[in-house]
């Protein structure tokens, strides 16, 4: 008698099944067996089986080489129906290491089936192989087959459930790490979707948004991607739909997260009081495994928005003591109007945009570059408050020992702005206005002062600064000579290109100065 005659032995009226509705994804079994008959039975036996509301799907090998190039063009299979004799006597036992370490696959989980058990004997073959059960074909009716398959599916659910949950804690720390390093609060809003789609593994369609105001009746979105990217910057109630609209205000309001079968709503808490949410359409309802990795990524993000809000109000404060010791600059000098470091900083930032599409400038200007430089060069000339007031307001020329003591403003301003630079770490706009302070009078020549550097030596701010203070200086009244007319101030700059002045600057305040005043 065949063996194989025993396999699925009546001993209940049908094969069992696990009650719950059937659904669209099935679980995946593979039958590796070189006799046809026993891939029909199985699937006959088991076609009414479903586990946790899950039908089956069968897959059939009926070889070793078969079974494990399957095994490697689809990693999703969960449990393996696997027969000892195949193409030799001990294909399929060869076949379970290739599964586990040359595939890498332990999730995948293997019952051994074999006519003939002596051959390979239940406990040998259990402590030498890496498989979850063995059975002899003698013995495995349906019901039994039931009840193997019920076990091994649980345990490939829960096995799999923690590899997610672990890749999903792996995503999340990577992402924390990234978003921690932003510093700009629209790039971090547009990271926050792209970390949150990763971890949820779906694509980034969504948007991040903030509430407005205390009334808290609106939100303005931050950051937008996917069918949704055209609504960043706008305000949420003009710009998502009605009742999409009124969902995430609902969050906002009663600071708690939105599930639905379409998308995700977090609820983001913020150190300011202005509550933040990330909307995320999904296509599908999240599990509770989902649900839990956003969430958890969630409470990451809020965090990363109370940095940027710490970091926000550090630099504020660092903004107000440039302000105000500009203004003690200003104030030394009575021609100024009060404003002449105001003046030379929009002047400094407009001619540092335009050399930002410039191929033939030496040094990189990005964000922080025109971040530092906009504040840095407020303070350019701050060493001229050691300068005596005598020397300021003198109409007549200055002599050997008064230009001397005048020239000294630049290392005595560089040397102040450095002592205080040193309580913070990094480039800060006080080390970046210290380069700045020293250098604002070399010339391109080195004909300048305090220690006569020449072209591309000069560092690149105190080039720029240089054209721009020369400009405010000459087209402003002083104590000594009326206002030079533009067109005069703007010829002398031209002549001095080459020799005073970078020409590459000035090449980019000419720029600057035709887009000022092309007319919109």
């Amino acid at each position: 008698m065949n063996n194989d005659e025993f396999l699925f032995h009546e001993e209940t009226p049908e094969s069992p099944v696990a009650v719950g509705p059937q659904v669209d994804r099935p679980w995946l079994i593979l039958i590796v067996d070189d006799d046809p008959e026993v891939h029909a039975m199985t699937r006959l036996v088991m076609k009414k089986f479903v586990y946790n509301g899950r039908p089956l799907q069968f897959l059939s090998a009926f070889s070793a080489a078969e079974a494990l190039q399957m095994l490697a063009k689809d990693p999703g299979i969960a449990m393996i129906l696997l027969d000892v004799v195949m193409e030799t006597d001990d294909a399929g036992l060869r076949l379970v290491p290739l599964i586990r370490e040359d595939l890498g696959n332990s999730q995948v989980r293997i019952i051994l089936r074999t006519g003939q058990p002596g051959q390979a004997p239940e406990d040998a073959v259990i402590h030498a192989y890496d498989i979850n059960d063995y059975k002899a074909k003698t013995e495995l009716t349906a019901q039994k087959l039931g009840t193997a398959t019920v076990a091994a599916l649980r345990s490939y659910e829960h096995i799999t459930e923690l590899e997610r949950s672990r890749r999903g804690m792996a995503r999340i720390i990577d992402a924390a790490g990234s978003l921690f390093t932003l510093r700009a609060i629209d790039r971090f809003a547009q990271a926050v979707l792209g970390e949150l789609a990763q971890v949820l593994d779906v694509a980034a369609d969504g948007f991040v948004c903030v509430t407005r105001g205390i009334a808290r009746n609106d939100a303005q979105i931050l950051a937008a991607s996917g069918r949704y990217a055209d609504l960043a910057g706008m305000p949420l109630g003009y710009s998502a739909d009605p009742a999409l609209s009124a969902m995430v205000m609902a969050v906002l309001n009663g600071r708690q997260h939105h599930y639905d079968d379409q998308r995700l709503i977090l609820w983001l808490r913020t150190a300011d009081g202005r509550d933040a949410a990330a909307c995320l359409h999904v296509g599908r309802p999240l599990d509770g495994l989902e649900r839990k990795l956003a969430e958890l990524l969630g409470t990451k993000i809020a965090i990363g928005f109370d940095n940027l809000h710490l970091y926000e109000q550090v630099r504020r404060s660092h903004k107000a003591a440039v302000i105000a010791l500009a203004g003690l600059a200003d104030y030394k000098d009575p021609d100024g109007g009060g404003d002449h470091g105001l003046r030379l900083s929009r002047l400094v930032t407009e001619i540092a945009f335009a050399l930002r599409g410039n191929a033939g400038w030496d040094t990189p200007i990005d964000d922080e570059f025109l971040d530092l430089i906009t504040m840095g060069a407020m303070l350019y000339d701050i060493g001229m408050v050691g300068v005596p007031d005598r020397l300021i307001t003198k109409t007549l020329p200055l002599d050997d020992q008064e230009r001397q003591q005048m020239e000294m403003h630049c290392e005595r301003g560089a040397a102040l702005l450095e002592k205080a630079s040193r309580m913070v770490e990094g480039s800060n706009y006080l080390s970046f206005g210290a380069a700045i302070a020293r250098a604002h009078h070399e010339r391109w020549d080195g004909s300048g002062y305090p220690r006569g550097l020449a072209g591309t030596a000069i560092p690149a701010a105190a080039r720029i600064v240089a054209v721009a203070d020369v400009y405010d200086a000459m087209t402003h009244r002083r104590s000594w000579r009326a206002a030079v007319p533009h067109a005069e101030a703007l010829r002398a700059i031209q002549e001095g290109a080459g020799t005073l002045y970078d020409p590459t600057v000035v090449e980019a305040f000419f720029q600057a100065r035709q887009a000022r005043v092309r007319p919109r």
